[in-house]
């Protein structure tokens, strides 16, 4: 089987190409686009560059390609160039497994099911590029191929397959380090998966023939607030040192409240579980 990570040098990519690459029954290559590369064997590619694209493409021939690129303010332009000309190169007998967000939700009404309808954000909230770039990537999709798995993931956390740790985990590190307290909002609830398991769950759905859209992550569901205030334990420091921030925001860029993810579906699919 060949497969292909398009953002294989990524925080969630990386963990995916090398899980993958451990496996001798996988012939495996990754795209980059910054230097440096995680791995000395990725090929450098600008995915919204069609010629550069297409020619690599056809070197390649994939039997199963994996989407774990992620740009947020320039995602449109992944989803309009990127990802068209992937799906353009498609045969009926390639898979796509796209890894996706529960802020296709934007109503912030959760727990969401899979076959929930998505939404999309206002054009001038701050963080609707993402947001409505993923909801269109979705419809891409859904319309244009038949061979595909979409797998949504909430908050992804921890030390990946590499070492990295993820954004959230280092900011909250450094004021822990100096002593100080840190706040985080109780009312956001959201659905956390660790990186290790996203990954594992993606290379599950490499080898099968499901398709069709998953929700990855445990059953629970946890408030930034009490996530952070059991990271904070995690690495060693006193919970205490977490504390509930303030819940006012301005209207016009309020953030989705629920956008936790009802998970049985992929847990009666895959074996794979989730921390």
């Amino acid at each position: 089987m060949k497969v292909c990570v398009f953002g294989a040098s990524g925080y969630v990519g990386s963990s995916i190409y090398k899980l993958l690459k451990e496996d001798s029954a996988i012939d495996v290559t990754g795209t980059y686009l910054e230097d440096p590369a995680m791995f000395d064997d990725l090929n450098k590619l600008d995915i919204n560059e069609p010629e550069s694209f297409s020619e690599f493409y056809k070197q390649q021939e994939p039997d199963v390609v994996v989407w774990s690129v992620m740009s947020g303010p320039d995602e449109d332009e992944l989803i309009q160039e990127g990802l068209q000309h992937i799906i353009t190169h498609l045969t009926p007998q390639t898979k796509l497994v796209y890894v996706s967000t529960d802020f296709v939700f934007t109503e912030g009404k959760g727990p969401y099911a899979e076959d929930d309808p998505t939404s999309r954000m206002p054009d001038d909230h701050p963080l609707s590029t993402y947001a409505n770039a993923k909801v269109k990537a979705e419809h891409f999709i859904n319309r244009e191929l038949l061979n595909y798995t979409i797998l949504r993931a909430g908050p992804i956390y921890g030390e990946n397959e590499i070492g990295q740790l993820d954004e959230r985990t280092e900011k909250l590190l450094v004021p822990l380090r100096l002593k100080n307290t840190v706040a985080y909002r109780d009312d956001l609830v959201r659905t956390f998966v660790h990186v290790t398991d996203l990954a594992q769950a993606v290379i599950e759905f490499v080898k099968n023939d499901l398709t069709g859209t998953y929700h990855a992550g445990p059953d629970k569901s946890q408030s930034y607030y009490a996530f952070m205030v059991q990271m904070a334990e995690a690495l060693g420091y006193h919970g205490d040192s977490v504390e509930q921030a303030s819940e006012y925001e301005e209207v016009d860029k309020a953030i989705p409240k629920n956008t936790s993810l009802m998970t049985d579906k992929i847990t009666n699919a895959i074996k794979q579980t989730f921390r």
